[in-house]
């Protein structure tokens, strides 16, 4: 997936977790213009069902489902053209390598900086790489 110059990539986030998605909602809306949140779900079946999808980007929680492995949802999303960036917790105990084989750009923890997500994310979707921001 590769955004053309001077549009922002359209971005999605799905996660049950209102405060890790509203943070970086934040976040991209004050310090990336070039990445463009356009859609966040709850649910794999909302991301599905939205009519904003496909984007070109989904930051999406691996524990967003638990009926669909976190490779079958990246497979998923990577045959619609969709980069993935795939967030986890250490406690989850997942293996960041099944989501990367199955075609994600990288796995993060959602501890990390969200500065540090913006710049995967920038990666994932061909926009040049910024000087980290805090």
């Amino acid at each position: 997936m590769s955004v053309s110059a001077g549009d922002a990539a359209r971005v999605a986030i799905v996660s049950k977790d209102a405060l890790f998605t509203g943070g970086l909602r934040h976040w991209l809306g004050s310090n990336d213009p070039q990445l463009a949140v356009v859609l966040t779900a709850t649910s794999w079946g909302d991301l599905l069902h939205d009519p904003a999808f496909p984007t070109d980007l989904v930051v999406l929680d691996a524990a967003s489902s638990k009926r669909n492995s976190v490779e079958s949802r990246v497979r998923t999303l990577r045959a619609s053209g969709t980069a993935v960036l795939v967030m986890t917790t250490a406690a989850a105990g997942d293996d960041p390598q099944r989501a990367v084989s199955a075609g994600a750009f990288c796995v993060l923890d959602k501890s990390v900086p969200l500065g540090l997500i913006d710049e995967m994310a920038r990666g994932a979707v061909g926009l040049p790489i910024t000087p980290l921001r805090s």
